[in-house]
């Protein structure tokens, strides 16, 4: 999936879920910033009340002044609102110094029209102040358009990841990430989390979920494998007959080869009256025969209890993907699916913990 049609995904999403609204705009994207400026500058140039006629009543003209003042300071009191309002949604954090100019720039300003009332204090400075914080040109701190330009590589490498995944899950023909159920995916899916945690500008709670769905998916995809791969719940055994199987796992038939050559030494010494090796060979044949019998017991037991905790995980994803159950009350649901720390690791724990505290 090419970068530009991951970038694409993310605002498509952001349109939908603005709580992804703070992570670009710490990137330097931020539209409606930018509007914001765009319609406080109007405002700022927006013409003043007209200071009312002299009637010559002292008492009638010191009324119409002061209603006069105050219209004339709530005239512009809504455009330094939005000013101090723009320098407090999510930006750049570099761009915070220049932040904290435009808000004493405001404080200035309405401390002038307090003092001089009715005065008309020139909004230059505001204006300059406000276009180099959106525009992120402040010669003071000569932020490099690199930074810019790593971060939203970021959002596409770290952020777009469980997109991308998802979106080569649903092309049979797309390659570029290995199966949910393979050892690779686990490591590559482990690194991208370690590479979020590490990233506090990039936590997003949209972002948190998409990586524990893409987790709940991997485990599930590991454990329906598990549940029909014979070696590996063979492995979960803790009694097995003793089989040359044991010692060599990985030679295929190897029991087969071994109780053939058993049973065909046991019929030689039958006929050759060789009681003492036959009885010995006969016997353990028919114990092992026996053995193979209760671990295929097992394993079937094994088989159905994977199953079913495939079907509760399932069960479990399904409920949470549909934010039927949140972040905070996950974790011990996992905790008890997995108890030997199998299919969910550390990183998995760490990120349900990003948002416990969150307001």
């Amino acid at each position: 999936m090419a970068d530009w049609s991951i970038w694409k995904t993310l605002e498509d999403w952001r349109n939908k879920r603005h709580e992804l609204d703070p992570i670009f705009a710490r990137a330097g994207v931020a539209p409606e910033l930018e509007s914001l400026a765009n319609r406080l500058a109007t405002d700022l140039r927006r013409v003043p009340p007209t200071k009312p006629l002299m009637s010559g009543d002292s008492s009638r003209d010191d009324k119409e002044m002061l209603a006069y003042y105050d219209a004339y300071f709530r005239h512009y009191d809504e455009a330094l609102y939005k000013a101090e309002t723009l320098v407090r949604m999510p930006w750049v954090p570099e761009a915070a110094p220049t932040g904290r100019a435009v808000l004493a720039e405001v404080e200035r300003i309405r401390k002038e029209m307090r003092t001089h009332p009715g005065t008309h204090p020139p909004f230059e400075p505001l204006d300059q102040l406000i276009q180099q914080y959106i525009r992120l040109d402040d010669p003071d701190l000569k932020i490099p358009a690199e930074l810019m330009n790593a971060r939203r590589q970021m959002l596409i490498e770290i952020a777009g990841y469980p997109l991308t995944v998802q979106h080569s899950i649903k092309d049979p023909y797309d390659d570029s990430v290995p199966p949910l159920s393979s050892e690779d995916f686990c490591t590559q899916l482990h690194d991208k989390m370690q590479q979020y945690l590490e990233q506090d500008w990039l936590h997003c709670r949209v972002v948190t979920q998409w990586y524990i769905s893409l987790a709940l998916d991997a485990a599930l995809a590991r454990k329906k494998r598990d549940a029909g791969d014979d070696s590996r719940i063979r492995s979960m055994l803790k009694r097995r007959w003793p089989t040359l199987s044991v010692l060599f796992p990985d030679i295929e038939h190897i029991d087969q080869v071994w109780y053939l050559g058993l049973s065909m030494g046991a019929i030689a010494c039958l006929l050759m009256e060789l009681w003492l090796l036959a009885v010995p060979l006969i016997l353990w044949l028919n114990l092992s025969l026996g053995g193979h019998r209760r671990e295929r017991k097992e394993m079937e037991a094994r088989r159905a209890q994977l199953a079913s905790r495939a079907q509760s995980l399932k069960t479990v994803r399904d409920r949470f993907s549909h934010n039927q159950l949140p972040l905070e009350r996950i974790a011990p649901m996992l905790r008890q699916l997995d108890e030997k720390g199998e299919y969910f690791d550390d990183r998995v724990f760490a990120l349900l913990n990003l948002h416990q505290f969150a307001a």
